[in-house]
């Protein structure tokens, strides 16, 4: 495999003291106050890189998902004996897709991706292999703290979103992996967005042309 693809806007977002949560301003309010953390990390870093008027498909891609809402869901059961189907709806994985696709009215399919450690390059592994413009999502929220003491370092709030479209500027060349390479870090990713150079996966390397 070597393809020639091309990668256009692109968005490094992360946690901090003066900034929480990625500015959400420009979803409208009532919509907003229904959306979790991990959907207004996801969209509001997906909303800065979609160029008007293209036709593209979607991958949003997460290692641990909704799980403040669903610690919500679980206590509420345990509580109450039963959960609020609004809170279901938005605990499932594909959440935040399926938002975004109603708030930019996108009928396109859309992939939602959860592999462990391999998340972030399974998720991009499926935004290569689209047929069309892709938008690719990653987003994490802030991990919670009774989970904390069972994960190796606590989890920052953070994300980062591209489009892959070969009508870009900037081209890459999409060759094979490295078996048994490390796996990918949102560090290493970021980094390869902001600076160029190279990047390697066990399923895919980038390099830019």
């Amino acid at each position: 495999m070597n393809n020639i693809i091309g990668v256009g806007n692109f968005y490094v977002w992360r946690e901090s003291d003066n900034e929480k949560l990625p500015d959400v301003s420009f979803i409208p309010p009532m919509v907003r106050r229904r959306m979790t953390d991990l959907q207004k990390i996801a969209i509001g870093i997906a909303y800065r890189v979609v160029p008007d008027n293209v036709d593209y498909q979607m991958v949003f891609a997460s290692r641990y998902g909704e799980w403040q809402q669903t610690i919500k869901l679980i206590t509420q059961f345990h509580d109450d004996g039963g959960m609020s189907p609004a809170g279901f709806s938005n605990s499932v994985h594909n959440a935040a897709a399926g938002v975004f696709s109603v708030l930019n009215k996108n009928k396109n399919s859309y992939v939602s991706v959860a592999a462990g450690n391999n998340t972030l390059e399974s998720g991009i592994l499926a935004a290569l292999t689209g047929t069309k413009p892709v938008l690719f999502v990653f987003a994490e929220e802030k991990s919670p703290e009774m989970y904390e003491p069972f994960l190796e370092s606590p989890v920052a709030a953070h994300g980062l979103a591209f489009m892959l479209d070969n009508s870009a500027e900037r081209t890459v060349i999409w060759a094979d992996g490295d078996d048994g390479h490390a796996p990918l870090s949102f560090d290493a990713m970021a980094d390869f967005l902001v600076s160029g150079g190279a990047i390697t996966t066990s399923s895919w390397k980038l390099a830019d042309k």
